[in-house]
């Protein structure tokens, strides 16, 4: 199976982390309708299971997902995701089963995520009246002060100091970084 994972951008965490408790409930239900959007869109635009000889029939399938909510980092700051447990079986049309192909899921991911955001950020505008500003291909809550985001990223920090350490930027260098400063889980 596949791991798919959606994160509230950092000031949406940090005001989830800091808000009364209707206001946290109301974030956490934002959170989950982007969810839910994304996932349909995945389950309507990439899943396919196989049949026949060699898997060369592809059918549409409907998608068995387990989601985890979370609010924290590694490093214990705020960081409301959901992890998607996505079983690699599907079920068809006829009520049987099939493997599921993981590459419709890989070419959607990103429009997935954007997708993601995009309903997450009008959620929270239209239960909240909440300001979001679009940056690069995320957005930010209007208000949240930049310092306390940047207080509370203590895993972003990790990975730029290793990037920096290295003389790389790519995506890919940033992969790894994350993967080398990545602490055990605390348990």
């Amino acid at each position: 199976g596949w791991d798919l994972t959606f994160s509230a951008p950092k000031s949406v965490s940090v005001l989830w982390s800091q808000a009364d408790t209707q206001a946290r409930k109301q974030i956490q239900e934002a959170h989950a309708a982007a969810l839910k959007a994304a996932l349909t869109y995945l389950e309507e635009a990439a899943s396919f299971t196989r049949r026949g000889k060699g898997g060369h029939v592809h059918e549409p399938a409907g998608l068995i997902i387990a989601t985890f909510e979370h609010g924290t980092s590694r490093a214990i700051d705020p960081q409301l995701h959901s992890h998607c447990l996505v079983l690699n079986l599907g079920t068809r049309a006829d009520d049987t089963t099939g493997t599921l192909l993981s590459k419709p899921l890989y070419q959607h991911k990103m429009t997935a995520g954007a997708l993601y955001r995009a309903e997450l950020s009008s959620q929270l505008e239209r239960r909240l009246g909440l300001v979001c500003e679009r940056t690069r291909s995320w957005f930010e809550l209007v208000g949240v002060p930049k310092s306390l985001m940047e207080y509370f990223s203590k895993r972003r920090a990790a990975i730029e100091e290793r990037l920096q350490a290295s003389g790389m930027e790519t995506a890919s260098a940033a992969a790894f970084a994350a993967l080398a400063t990545r602490e055990p889980k605390d348990l």
